[in-house]
């Protein structure tokens, strides 16, 4: 596991504690619509940590390209399941370089928001290795204020408690996620940075890449372009 992060439940779990059986049974909540209505059709399409496929299967059904990338083996292989007309690669995103550049990179689920500075920075030059001139990086952030605990949201699929909500110096958040879903229970434990303005936009161009714009109001999705 990574350090700060941990994760328990059923089923194996990656090194940042997220648990592969959870992805699997967690559907899209309309990220894919909006994915897909921010770029252009038909984009080739490099989906920087893509779990098990719930985002890659619906983007290759609005008929774009996708190569998959996810650091953990378990995830990867129900890519393959899941998303048959993917590309798949087992390999860590600060690590990838590709001898390839694509229309869009797209890196959600919050991991710009990885505690470790440097591995921020690994990821954000990996994005913009792959970024083809005039391409998109589509970026998904966590915001001040977004993790707030103890806290309880239920639905009458999932219940997730937030609890342990730690502030530390850094703008850094811990936390634990608990989710419940069909009597089986996941928790982990995330360590989180918060960026402001000001960051997000020195450690684009230190990567080699530019704000473009916000994509929504509250901040949490971002475009990039390559400088």
């Amino acid at each position: 596991m990574r350090v700060g992060q941990s994760g328990t439940g059923p089923g194996p779990h990656t090194p940042d504690g997220s648990a592969v059986e959870l992805y699997e049974v967690t559907p899209a909540h309309g990220e894919d619509e909006f994915i897909n209505a921010a770029i252009e059709p038909g984009s080739s399409i490099l989906e920087l940590g893509c779990g098990t496929g719930r985002i890659t299967r619906p983007l290759l059904d609005f008929g774009h390209q996708v190569v998959a990338v996810d650091e953990s083996p378990d995830m990867v292989a129900r890519v393959v399941e899941n998303a048959p007309g993917a590309e798949p690669i087992c390999a860590g995103i600060g690590e990838l370089h590709l001898d390839r550049r694509f229309d869009v990179v797209l890196m959600m689920s919050y991991l710009i928001n990885v505690a470790d500075d440097e591995e921020r920075a690994r990821l954000l030059r990996t994005c913009a290795h792959h970024i083809r001139p005039g391409g998109t990086v589509v970026l998904q952030q966590q915001v001040p204020g977004m993790l707030r605990g103890p806290a309880v949201l239920e639905n009458e699929y999932r219940k997730l408690v937030i609890s342990d909500v730690e502030e530390r110096p850094g703008n850094i958040q811990a936390a634990t996620l608990t989710h419940t879903i069909g009597g089986r229970t996941w928790s982990q434990h995330i360590l989180t940075k918060n960026l402001s303005d000001e960051e997000l936009v020195s450690q684009l161009t230190a990567a080699g890449l530019r704000l473009a714009k916000y994509l929504t109001p509250d901040k949490t999705w971002v475009s990039a372009r390559p400088l």
